[in-house]
């Protein structure tokens, strides 16, 4: 079983720690504050009130052995830096990092710390996709790619994959259509039937009421959108 230590207790390493938790992963609760162990004791396999920038003390519970480690301090950004050089220290290879501004992110690219959450710019790019009209869903899969469902823009309609030749000309897979059928019962009520394709026909011939699930680098995502898909 993966061991996954979550460092910082608050509303979002709660949350993170709570749902791995539940996902079936050991998780090592830590924070500095008693009251943050009273709310986590009961719902994660480990609770320890600890100074996460004290090395004797994280290697005293095997901090140093886990397999993952999530540091969610928020405010206190010379405790989370500190954690994170400790966290290198021990060479654990996947450390997760909240960041709470550009200097702090910097500051962790320089360690070369791979994975950095920076929860409001990651919210508000996801707000921003998820609102624009060409976009249903986003997500992030890594700093350069996303999976997105996009409606079909009007002039993909009527055609096929094929002709579209969205991989030659975009550098982007569809790795799924999502299709809408209308279906009525005998009663006279109408009903949308959403069934999905998941290794999509190259002849399908796109619909209006269809959605694109597509894979590729955030810049030709961006550019497919922005460009309308036109073909």
């Amino acid at each position: 079983m993966k061991t996954i230590a979550v460092i910082g207790l608050g509303e979002f390493g709660l949350q993170v720690a709570v749902e791995l938790s539940q996902k079936g992963f050991y998780v090592i609760g830590i924070d500095n504050q008693e009251s943050a162990i009273d709310d986590i004791k009961d719902r994660v396999n480990q609770a320890v009130i600890l100074d996460s920038t004290d090395e004797f003390a994280m290697r005293a519970v095997n901090i140093d052995n886990v397999d993952v480690a999530v540091v969610s301090i928020g405010s206190n950004v010379q405790s989370s830096l500190l954690t994170a050089a400790l966290l290198k220290k021990f060479d654990i290879k996947n450390i997760y990092v909240r960041s709470i501004d550009e200097l702090q992110e910097s500051i962790l690219e320089s360690m070369k710390i791979r994975n950095i959450i920076n929860i409001a710019k990651d919210m508000g790019k996801q707000l921003s996709r998820s609102i624009s009209s060409e976009t249903v869903k986003y997500i992030e899969i890594s700093n350069r790619h996303s999976i997105v469902e996009m409606h079909v823009p009007p002039r993909f309609v009527g055609k096929s994959l094929a002709e579209l030749k969205l991989r030659r000309r975009f550098a982007i897979n569809v790795i799924g259509i999502k299709t809408r059928k209308i279906e009525v019962d005998d009663d006279g009520d109408v009903a949308f039937i959403e069934d999905m394709a998941d290794i999509p026909d190259p002849t399908h011939s796109i619909q209006k009421e269809d959605i694109l699930i597509v894979l590729g680098t955030n810049e030709k995502i961006e550019a497919l959108l922005e460009l309308g898909g036109e073909a």
